[in-house]
């Protein structure tokens, strides 16, 4: 924990595009948002409050989530009758997985949703364990604080039901319970038109672009998001669990259903739509509940390839992130959250003052980014110029109703390769499009934000924008 703590304060990984949009929400504080539950809003709000409106307060919750996530990781093992050794390690792989650290750095939805997963999978190992009948309340609870980050969460049902067949009173009971945790998001979408509901329904069908499958790189992603050593050992294990399943313990058959079940299903959906790499992340902390019952408490056991996982896990994530920034910097995996201080910069440089001015953008990623970085760190505005989907600065005051007559800039930012092909398009077409909401457009040029030697890694073209007129945008019907 003390470690991650040290790299946000000192880091020079500034907020991502997700990050900065969780923090706009958390300014604005509501019972939901357009695209996920409060959850994540809530605990950067509490964070921002402690510790101020820097990185450390967005992130600060999620360094105490890591920790227990870790914490949770040992007593599930505990709980599923593994050795103390094997236990300890489970919570290490946990903790310095790439799961595990990117989940300990960054304000994502991901680890307050794995934590009460991980929660919920230890009510059932526990009951395992005393030999009593799986407890459906305090599964419940712990769903529907889950809920509260994201709604898969609910999939947690699935492995559990056939588990109650003879309390079939208690699990409605506790399924109720567990609903509870969607009545907030339920609360802002009747009064928004269902936004939430409909961007899911229209993110599962694929989104807005090619619907395509994606099996062979969803695959990809578990080796990243496990590592590959890690991802190997848990080929491995599931290979064992198989063969011997019907010899298992109740809580290591449960393990690697969800595991396996989990893995299974998403690779099986990416054969024929396109499924997100993270959608499966509940499926990891059983999983390396498997690979550490494999490695330390079966015959030939394999010590040494837990600390081969570990070791090649921290290179991995940190080590070779670092060398692949700073040898091919269009590789640096961190460009997107660096260069922001750069733009501040840049903007105070032409002239911007946030008492009399205000920025946009027509990404509402960028217009996140721009709240939280520029000088004042007031809300920034998203002008959607072409057919863009809804966001939740759509359901926000937008730039015609508050700033009508006043000046603004705006800011188009891009990452190498794509910059240097584009930028010279978009200036013409940023003139023509900003033309019908303003008076007058000045283009102010092209301004590098991560530059090494004589390669531009990430710009920006900043537009000054004089009297706003009461023209409000197309609006979109896609979600």
């Amino acid at each position: 924990m003390a470690i991650f703590s040290i790299c946000i304060l000192f880091s020079w990984i500034l907020l991502g595009p997700d990050e900065a949009q969780y923090w706009t929400w958390s300014q604005a504080l509501d019972w939901g948002y357009y695209s996920k539950p409060p959850g994540i809003a809530w605990q950067i709000g509490i964070g921002t409050k402690i510790f101020g409106q820097t990185e450390w307060g967005v992130r600060s919750f999620s360094i105490v989530f890591g920790f227990f996530q870790a914490l949770l990781l040992y007593e599930l093992a505990s709980e599923a009758g593994l050795s103390s050794r094997a236990s300890f390690w489970s919570g290490i792989l946990m903790a310095f997985c790439p799961i595990g650290i990117i989940g300990s750095f960054l304000a994502i939805t991901d680890i307050g949703f794995l934590l009460c997963w991980t929660a919920a999978c230890l009510c059932v190992v526990r009951s395992f364990r005393k030999n009593q009948e799986v407890q459906p309340h305090w599964i419940g609870f712990w769903i529907a604080l889950g809920a509260l980050f994201k709604w898969p969460v609910y999939f947690f049902w699935i492995f559990t039901f056939p588990y109650m067949r003879r309390i079939k009173k208690p699990a409605i009971i506790g399924f109720c319970i567990s609903l509870l945790g969607l009545l907030p998001s339920l609360w802002w979408n009747m009064h928004h038109h269902w936004a939430t509901f409909r961007h899911v329904f229209a993110t599962l069908e694929g989104g807005h672009g090619e619907k395509e499958s994606n099996f062979f790189s969803f695959i990809g992603s578990q080796i990243v998001l496990l590592s590959p050593v890690l991802f190997f050992l848990l080929c491995f294990a599931c290979q064992k669990w198989i063969k011997k399943k019907s010899l298992l313990p109740p809580s290591i058959a449960f393990c690697g259903i969800v595991t396996f079940g989990s893995l299974t299903a998403a690779a099986l959906l990416a054969c024929f739509q396109k499924i997100q790499g993270n959608w499966a992340i509940f499926a990891y902390p059983t999983a390396i509940v498997l690979i550490c019952w494999v490695l330390f408490d079966q015959p030939g056991k394999r010590i040494r390839l837990v600390t081969w996982g570990f070791g090649f896990s921290l290179f991995f994530t940190v080590i070779l992130a670092l060398i692949l920034s700073s040898i091919y910097p269009q590789w640096n995996p961190f460009k997107h959250n660096q260069g922001w201080t750069s733009l501040s910069e840049e903007l105070d440089w032409h002239g911007y003052d946030p008492e009399r001015h205000y920025l946009f953008s027509d990404k509402y990623q960028t217009a996140s980014l721009l709240s939280f970085y520029a000088k004042g760190q007031k809300r920034a505005y998203f002008l959607p110029l072409d057919n863009i989907r809804k966001n939740q600065f759509s359901y926000w005051p937008s730039l015609q109703e508050e700033r009508k007559g006043q000046t603004g800039y705006f800011v188009w930012v891009e990452n190498a390769p794509k910059l240097e092909t584009d930028y010279p398009e978009k200036i013409p077409f940023y003139q023509q499009k900003l033309g019908k909401f303003f008076e007058n457009v000045e283009y102010l040029g092209l301004v590098p934000l991560i530059q090494k030697g004589n390669f531009l890694i990430k710009g920006a073209l900043i537009f000054r924008c004089h009297n706003c007129r009461e023209i409000p945008p197309n609006e979109s019907s896609l979600y």
